[in-house]
């Protein structure tokens, strides 16, 4: 069959043509577009209708490799969302980039504590603009706003709806708001009660493979036989996780703005310990429940590359990685979560500027910044394995990495260099292969995800990076730790 992955990120979008069966995998991206947040009125938000304009020319051009489509999903980034009134958006959504999306965040904790957010929901994320924190920013201070509005979706069924899906709600990227319970895979309302927070606006959670109706002839390449929406694994961390060759040995590391940093799990994990490392659960498909830990990740380099762009220097991945690579290692490391990173500003002014307040050696050239970036990630990355072993009570034995970060060849010798294990490289696009293999498991291509887990090992490069035993790494964590702000 022919499924159509919208994959949208918070940086980009891209859309992709996979032909599946059971015995083959093969994925083509046809179509692919800049996805940021734009300044209106003094806030970062999301511009709906020029996403929907692009995903309608992304379908499109699918059309012009295949003699039809027959399902189409759409995943995004965690956190944001829309809220609507008779169908239609109230206005562009907020990104939770925008520094004033959580202006309550203290008023919420006093509310209810961390503590208790994390028994309810399960989710610590405390570096992270949960939709939890945007929505009592709302409720706080334009209450309006919620009173003129009858539901609230979340980013990937928001779009659902504007290409012709019906509304509902779906577990994987629910499960990023810090309004969900884990264990009931369903909203936490008790939670929602303390907070004064209205319930009415929230959709029925499906789990992925939900069908929400057929694609609106407006975006249909055939109207007279619309492709099928469906909810694949829609936040794009779950369905990068899905796309993955996984084993019970191995921890995964999806790379992008975000480094997601985890293991797939059965249950979720509530300890003192869990508490006490910052880890969240979110969910998956097939009951599968992700134990792990955001970090900031390749939004910084996208940052400084933004920075770059604007002074006429180089931005070429290829120029920086050379540059990072004969750069002297392991001299400055930054705490990627650190409040002093923004997106307001010259990136590579605020990591000079840290690195400064902290006493260590200012990179003054693109190869020492993009070094220190790099290093930093690894080493904030080997720490949170360190404590997510911790908080099962075991050891992965390797890592596998999925997005960006597999085709970079510096970086992902320095994650195996700094966790002292192998590291193998998944699909970079494996937020988009996961969405798609969601799919084919709703229209019964595979039997389950392992089943087409299977099919991807078979179809897909791996490569394995072995660790080198170069660099001291522990010294490396000690300073991570001293830095760290969770």
């Amino acid at each position: 069959m022919n499924h159509v992955a919208i994959d949208l990120g918070a940086s980009s979008g891209t859309v992709f043509l996979g032909k599946i069966t059971a015995s083959s995998f093969t994925v083509k991206e046809v179509y692919r577009f800049d996805n940021r947040p734009v300044e209106r009125d003094g806030r970062y938000v999301w511009d709906l209708d020029e996403i929907v304009d692009h995903i309608g020319v992304g379908i499109e051009a699918a059309t012009d490799h295949t003699d039809g489509i027959d399902t189409v999903g759409i995943d995004t980034w965690g956190l944001d969302f829309g809220l609507l009134a008779d169908g239609e958006p109230l206005r562009d959504p907020i990104s939770y980039r925008d520094p004033q999306s959580t202006a309550t965040r203290k008023e919420l904790l006093e509310t209810v504590g961390k503590r208790r957010l994390f028994e309810a929901s399960g989710i610590t994320h405390w570096n992270t603009p949960n939709t939890l924190w945007q929505l009592h920013t709302i409720a706080q201070r334009t209450p309006d706003l919620l009173e003129r509005a009858d539901r609230l979706l979340m980013m990937p069924q928001l779009l659902s709806v504007l290409l012709g899906g019906r509304p509902v709600g779906e577990v994987t990227i629910a499960s990023t708001t810090q309004m969900v319970d884990p264990d009931d895979r369903d909203w936490a309302t008790d939670l929602l009660a303390e907070l004064s927070l209205p319930t009415d606006l929230l959709s029925s959670l499906a789990e992925p493979g939900e069908s929400l109706g057929a694609v609106d002839e407006r975006f249909a390449p055939d109207p007279e036989a619309p492709p099928e929406l469906l909810t694949p694994a829609s936040h794009d961390t779950a369905a990068a996780v899905a796309g993955l060759p996984l084993s019970d040995d191995a921890a995964f590391l999806n790379t992008g703005s975000w480094f997601i940093i985890g293991l797939e799990r059965n249950e979720p994990v509530r300890t003192d310990v869990a508490f006490e490392h910052s880890l969240s659960n979110e969910l998956g498909p097939n009951g599968t429940v992700r134990l792990l830990k955001n970090v900031n990740g390749f939004f910084l380099l996208e940052e400084c590359r933004t920075a770059w762009r604007e002074a006429d220097e180089p931005t070429a991945y290829d120029q920086l990685l050379s540059a990072a690579q004969q750069a002297p290692p392991r001299k400055a490391l930054i705490d990627p979560d650190a409040t002093a990173f923004s997106i307001e500003g010259s990136m590579p002014d605020q990591i000079r500027a840290y690195c400064r307040r902290t006493d260590q050696r200012v990179p003054t050239v693109q190869g020492g910044v993009v070094r220190c970036l790099l290093d930093s990630l690894v080493t904030k990355t080997a720490l949170v394995l360190d404590r997510l072993a911790t908080a099962v009570g075991e050891t992965p034995n390797r890592v596998v990495l999925g997005g960006g970060g597999a085709r970079n060849d510096l970086f992902c010798q320095l994650l195996a260099d700094a966790i002292d294990r192998p590291v193998m490289t998944g699909p970079v696009e494996a937020s988009a292969i996961g969405n798609l293999l969601t799919q084919a498991v709703a229209v019964d291509t595979f039997p389950n995800l392992e089943a087409g887990r299977r099919s991807l090992e078979a179809s897909f490069q791996m490569t394995t990076y072995e660790p080198t035993g170069t660099g001291d790494w522990d010294c490396m964590k000690e300073r991570m730790r001293e830095l760290s702000v969770n």
